[in-house]
């Protein structure tokens, strides 16, 4: 059992990051092998919707994503975490999600079963606002990048009024519900 987790702010060490790593550390208590991505420290372009990947499954650029690529087809589970900025995922994470283009092309497309698969993903938003809607946008975002890689959104941790670096720390509630949330990670 392997849960991928992904870190979508660019800042060290934050509130989202924070989270994540409890809850991979919930998933390896849970039994399950673990991983975590810095999505900021991956050298990768933008998608430029060439619609290239739609024959082969593959993207035109030969960057950092094409092994994340391998990664998400071996994951069990992912775990995606990112801070919102206005209302959405860090640039950094849409930017990974944008390029899951290729992973569509591979599901609907080229029919790959590790990306048909429906495995269970979950997101971890941290947001300094109280906004109602804070998190809308981004959890749509996410559905919809799962469901093109081969996971079913499952579960989602999202806190409200945490901004400066590192608050999250004084919430234990908020740490124990991420260590739970990777436990449930770890199940099949």
């Amino acid at each position: 059992m392997l849960v991928l987790g992904f870190a979508g702010s660019p800042r060290r060490g934050g509130n989202s990051e924070t989270l994540l790593d409890e809850a991979l550390a919930g998933a390896k208590e849970a039994g399950a092998a673990v991983e975590k991505v810095m999505l900021s420290e991956l050298d990768f372009t933008p998608c430029i919707s060439c619609g290239a990947c739609e024959e082969s499954g593959d993207c035109v650029f030969d960057d950092d994503m094409q092994a994340l690529y391998d990664k998400i087809g071996a994951a069990d589970a992912l775990i995606f975490a990112s801070p919102i900025y206005f209302y959405a995922v860090s640039a950094w994470a849409k930017g990974a999600i944008d390029r899951g283009q290729a992973l569509w092309a591979r599901k609907y497309v080229l029919k790959d079963e590790r990306y048909t698969a429906k495995k269970n993903g979950y997101f971890i938003g941290v947001g300094a606002t109280k906004g109602a809607k804070l998190f809308d946008g981004a959890e749509l975002t996410v559905k919809y990048y799962y469901d093109a890689a081969g996971f079913d959104l499952a579960g989602s941790l999202l806190v409200r009024g945490m901004d400066e670096k590192g608050v999250v720390k004084d919430s234990p509630e908020y740490l124990h519900q991420a260590r739970a949330l990777g436990a449930q990670a770890a199940k099949k």
